[in-house]
């Protein structure tokens, strides 16, 4: 502000000099009578138009500053926008990500479970179990033949009232195999998760079985002469 009234004040002494330079030259003959007036009355209209003119430029300016002020919020605003929207969609593909990799995962599994299944001259050995005294005992199904592992698992599978839902999974384990047998639905009360172990053996007497070799129940090993029971239980089944 100091400087731009220095320079009207300045303005207005060197116009004020003019003025009485124009007053003398009329006095001196130099101009006609009332010229020096018209003259300054002419310069007076020419610096007011100038000046007003001045004024409209600096007002267009400070309205242009004014409009790019906002245009620079609103682009920062948009750029916050569009940032925030790329964090977003990032977030959003690494979760999409992730879940195929789940899937992905679980396909494997899935897949692996298939390919560790026996092979069907397992699945079609007689089912054993082994005495204290190292008998070989098994259980004869329909017509006399004697029951398979591969029945043992249908009859787990098929049996009950259509309520109970029964998932099997066999694991392999050197010459051993684990199936496992997952109950749950209704009837069954609480769910129960069974692993039976089982491995090819040939007998004394040169036939080859298969041997359920132990047993637990949701974690807890059944003793030896749970599975002898069991097979009882079972021989009456079939026999009824």
């Amino acid at each position: 502000m100091g400087k731009t009234d220095w320079s009207v004040d300045q303005l207005e002494r060197d116009l004020a000099a003019s003025f009485a330079l124009l007053g003398r030259m009329e006095q001196g003959g130099a101009l006609a009578p009332g010229e020096s007036a018209a003259l300054a009355d002419g310069v007076l209209r020419c610096m007011n138009g100038a000046l007003l003119k001045v004024s409209e430029s600096l007002e267009a300016q400070a309205a242009l500053r004014r409009e790019l002020a906002t245009l620079r919020g609103e682009l920062q605003q948009a750029g916050s926008e569009i940032a925030l929207f790329r964090q977003v969609q990032n977030e959003r593909i690494r979760a999409l990500e992730a879940e195929v990799q789940t899937l992905r995962a679980q396909s494997l599994l899935a897949e692996d479970a298939l390919r560790h299944f026996p092979p069907d001259e397992f699945l079609a050995r007689p089912l054993v179990v082994r005495s204290a005294q190292g008998e070989f005992l098994g259980v004869s199904a329909v017509a006399g033949q004697p029951l398979c592992m591969g029945d043992f698992v249908r009859l787990v599978e098929q049996g009950g009232d259509g309520r109970r839902i029964v998932c099997t999974l066999w694991e392999e384990r050197g010459q051993d195999w684990f199936l496992t047998m997952s109950l749950s639905g209704q009837g069954v009360g609480r769910r129960r998760c069974y692993v039976l172990e089982t491995r090819p053996v040939l007998t004394p007497s040169g036939n080859h079985v298969t041997e359920l070799v132990g047993m637990t129940e949701n974690g807890e090993p059944m003793p030896g002469d749970f599975l002898l029971q069991m097979f009882r239980q079972l021989r009456e089944t079939l026999q009824e």
